[in-house]
């Protein structure tokens, strides 16, 4: 049955799930209906844990979160972190701030800030001699160590799990999701996706956001992902 191969549902954040941090009641409701079938869920985001806390509560909806891109997973059972890569060194910190980096956010790995302050950030990186990289998605940059992106996540997040690559389900928006959508059995980009992510989705949906997650929360809760590839103009 289409339903049983399914056994993942692999989720952004923002411009996925939220709309300008706002995560639907409607929304949440429909992950709970694809929780109770069996699928067990995992939340993908760029943002920190703190972030992420501030605007959403992830409750028992996600088992495992990755948040800082790929950097950081959390059991949401126990609240166990593992960092799945190096802490950002203080001494890049302490030059972006001197340099006066705004917004600034810091997490256990990732730095991140608007993508207009890309060029004090690569600065930065050379001068303290970091083993950095800048990652764009949509308006912010993203300071992570090379190889870090929501892959190295989600990777670590199925092997907690016990699952596979092959049985999950990733949807999502932006152009880190592309790494994501990498890993992913089937993946699914929600209709305001940036372009690059929708050419390498296997499904792209109708409707933006959460309205497209509802969406697709309810195929999977029917067992028949083959209704939204009849929807996808990438269908075949």
């Amino acid at each position: 049955m289409e339903g049983m191969r399914h056994r993942v549902l692999a989720c952004d954040f923002d411009g996925t799930l939220a709309t300008m941090g706002v995560c639907t009641d409607e929304t949440v409701e429909a992950l709970q209906r694809v929780a109770a079938t069996g699928m067990r869920l995992v939340l993908v985001t760029g943002r920190t844990w703190e972030e992420l806390i501030d605007v959403f509560d992830p409750g028992s909806l996600f088992e495992q979160i990755v948040v800082e891109n790929g950097a950081v997973l959390i059991d949401a059972a126990s609240g166990h972190e593992q960092l799945l890569a190096p802490s950002v060194p203080p001494a890049l910190v302490a030059e972006l701030r001197r340099v006066g980096v705004t917004p600034l956010i810091v997490g256990r790995v990732l730095c991140s800030t608007a993508i207009s302050q890309d060029a004090k950030l690569t600065a930065a990186i050379a001068k303290v001699g970091a083993d950095r990289q800048v990652v764009h998605n949509r308006d912010s940059a993203m300071v992570l160590p090379p190889g870090i992106s929501k892959r190295t996540g989600i990777e670590a997040a199925l092997r907690a799990l016990g699952e596979t690559p092959a049985s999950t389900v990733a949807v999502g928006d932006g152009e880190n999701d592309v790494a994501l959508f990498a890993v992913a059995g089937v993946s699914v980009a929600v209709a305001n996706a940036v372009d690059a992510l929708k050419q390498r989705a296997d499904v792209v949906l109708t409707e933006p956001n959460g309205k497209g997650v509802q969406s697709l929360a309810a195929a999977l809760v029917a067992g028949d992902l083959g209704a939204l590839t009849a929807l996808s103009p990438l269908a075949g």
